[in-house]
């Protein structure tokens, strides 16, 4: 290697180092001052706080909640309650007044009314007020704070069994009872006045009775009717006669042949007369008078029943195509309808009867 180049290299080396000792002094002197002498640490001074007083001021109070045009009930004068508004309290009163309007098991209601002094005036606008149904709820609990008067009928009825009457009847066969009014017990009410004031009684008054149904007997008639020989057939006058007719004027209901009388044949009692004619032969009215009874019954067919009057009645069996109705009018001789045939397919018959205070007697006997 030449020297030049030596030169070269020992320059750039020896450059190199003073660059970095150049280099290192400057970080040294970058690089704080570090004491090592000994640390004197220096008490600390505190200073005095001055604490002033706080005065708090109280939370404000909250307004009084307010009702506006309510109205105080006064009873007697003394406050019993307060409610929304004036309609509201007279409403609650008379629903009240109405609730009390009832009595008790067997009595009868007469009246309510308020027993006291009401007065609603102006009520307190801080006193909160009572809903209806709770003013009603403390008044049906507490009668006396708004006390009612109510009267009441207590009814009593009571019933006297009726009496017997039995009495003989000639036109009837002998152990024939037939009743011919049936009886019915007196009846008599017992009332007597209560007065009730806030659900108690506070007086009665004196018992009044009144009939109000008279008593009727019951009537019997125990036939005494009785012929030696009832095996053949009855005579045309048979039997016994009844009461006077009066003014009734009576008639053969339908012309014809009469077949059996009044009385016993062949052993079993007849009631009436039994006239024969072919079927749909008229019949009519044997008397003016109305139809009490129109309808079937049983082995007599159609039956139409008329009053006479005074006790008389007619009674017309076995017939057919009846125009009639009940309380209808009949005079002597209006046609009531035909003679139907006959079931067992014998000769027709009318049976006619003729009934005298219940009791069926011979019809020729009073027949013009």
């Amino acid at each position: 290697m030449d020297k030049k180049r030596l030169n070269r290299i020992f320059l750039l080396s020896t450059a190199g180092v003073l660059l970095l000792l150049g280099v290192l002094g400057a970080l040294r002197a970058m690089r704080p001052e570090v004491n090592t002498g000994p640390v004197i640490v220096e008490q600390a001074q505190i200073d005095t706080v001055q604490l002033e007083t706080l005065e708090l001021s109280p939370s404000p109070t909250p307004e009084p909640m307010r009702y506006e045009n309510t109205v105080t009930l006064l009873v007697d004068r003394n406050p019993v309650m307060t409610l929304s508004s004036e309609l509201s309290a007279k409403q609650m009163l008379w629903e009240y007044l109405a609730s009390t309007a009832i009595a008790p098991e067997g009595e009868t209601f007469v009246s309510a009314k308020f027993d006291c002094e009401l007065i609603l005036t102006p009520g307190d606008p801080l006193v909160q007020p009572l809903e209806t149904t709770d003013a009603l709820n403390l008044l049906a609990q507490n009668p006396s704070l708004v006390p009612i008067r109510v009267t009441t009928l207590s009814i009593e009825n009571s019933v006297i069994d009726p009496e017997s009457s039995e009495t003989d009847e000639p036109a009837l066969p002998k152990g024939t009872r037939i009743i011919t009014q049936l009886g019915t017990g007196a009846v008599s009410q017992t009332s007597m006045e209560v007065v009730y004031r806030a659900g108690t009684i506070l007086e009665t008054g004196a018992a009044q009775t009144k009939l109000l149904r008279e008593a009727r007997a019951t009537l019997v008639r125990n036939g005494t009717y009785t012929k030696p020989n009832t095996s053949g057939t009855p005579d045309r006058l048979e039997g016994a006669q009844g009461k006077s007719k009066g003014d009734l004027k009576l008639g053969y209901p339908m012309r014809g042949q009469v077949v059996h009388y009044f009385g016993y044949v062949n052993g079993k009692m007849n009631y009436g007369l039994e006239i024969s004619n072919s079927a749909g032969t008229k019949i009519v009215a044997p008397g003016e008078g109305v139809v009490v009874y129109c309808g079937e019954r049983g082995a007599y067919g159609f039956v139409v029943d008329i009053d006479h009057g005074n006790g008389f009645v007619s009674r017309l069996t076995h017939l057919a195509n009846v125009q009639v109705e009940l309380n209808q009018r009949f005079f002597i001789g209006d046609e009531v309808g035909k003679l139907a045939e006959d079931e067992d397919g014998g000769k027709p018959v009318l049976h006619y009867e003729l009934i005298v205070d219940g009791i069926p007697y011979n019809p020729l006997f009073y027949i013009d």
